[in-house]
């Protein structure tokens, strides 16, 4: 009987040897599970992610079954903040230096029709598009486009006045789900009278307390901000403005005892 000394590898292995040799620049996933997604991130061989975020994704735990994320019994009751596992997603890919691709941003166009969005109310693209481009480590959307006027519309993004894609005020008044106390990283709390970047610093510590250390990456970007969660003087300005009861004045004393500044 003949010994098989033929070599087995998987399809990563082989994706793995093409970048190995130069003939691709990079690896990628596309999944729905940020279970599944989160430990191919972990093993450090994923550049790109292609994931699907929406605001009515993000609230729901993983499945292996995809029609579970828009189905009815899925948003029967009332919903608070982002799902743990899909935070941690986007922000170990923010830490690991993996770019996320989104796909999913309108829902199917589900969430630009009150009568059909699981929010029970209507967005309008740019929020999508603004919400998804927001998130930790995305880079980019595929949107998609039944017709030359959607892609016009999603091409208007481009060129789209803030208020436009201001989407704190929809979210604030969605009837089932709740974001309350938990930072978006929508801008409201701006302007900072000191001129601290509110948003950036709470999207630096997050990272970190997820990470339950200070990576090297967010320390040097943290660094680079012209102005430090140190100067805060605790004039509650930003929490009077914020949508969603964020505790900023808390979170910039956490800031600086972190990152010494």
């Amino acid at each position: 009987m003949g010994v098989c000394t033929e070599k087995w590898y998987s399809g990563l292995d082989y994706v793995l040897e093409l970048k190995a040799e130069g003939t691709i620049k990079s690896t990628g996933l596309s999944s729905h599970n940020p279970e599944v997604a989160l430990a191919a991130v972990n093993t450090g061989k994923i550049d790109v992610l292609m994931f699907s975020i929406n605001p009515c994704y993000d609230l729901q735990p993983a499945s292996e079954d995809v029609e579970e994320l828009w189905a009815d019994k899925s948003y029967e009751k009332p919903l608070v903040n982002m799902d743990p596992q899909r935070q941690a997603l986007y922000e170990t890919c923010q830490r690991l230096g993996v770019g996320i691709t989104v796909m999913k941003a309108f829902g199917g166009g589900d969430l630009l029709k009150a009568d059909m969005s699981p929010a029970g109310v209507a967005l309008t693209a740019h929020q999508c598009l603004h919400y998804a481009l927001t998130r930790p480590a995305v880079a980019s959307v595929m949107c998609g486009a039944r017709s030359i006027k959607d892609l016009k519309t999603s091409i208007a993004y481009e060129n789209a006045a803030e208020e436009e894609r201001d989407y704190a005020a929809a979210f604030a008044s969605m009837p089932k789900i709740s974001w309350v106390g938990h930072c978006m990283y929508c801008g409201h709390c701006a302007p900072c009278p000191k001129g601290i970047n509110v948003a950036s610093v709470t999207k630096f510590l997050n990272l970190c307390r997820a990470q339950g250390e200070i990576p090297e990456t967010v320390r040097e970007h943290y660094a680079a901000l012209p102005r430090k969660a140190g100067e805060c003087v605790q004039c509650g300005a930003c929490e009077k403005r914020c949508p969603f009861g964020v505790a900023v004045m808390e979170n910039m004393k956490r800031a600086e005892a972190l990152f010494g500044a």
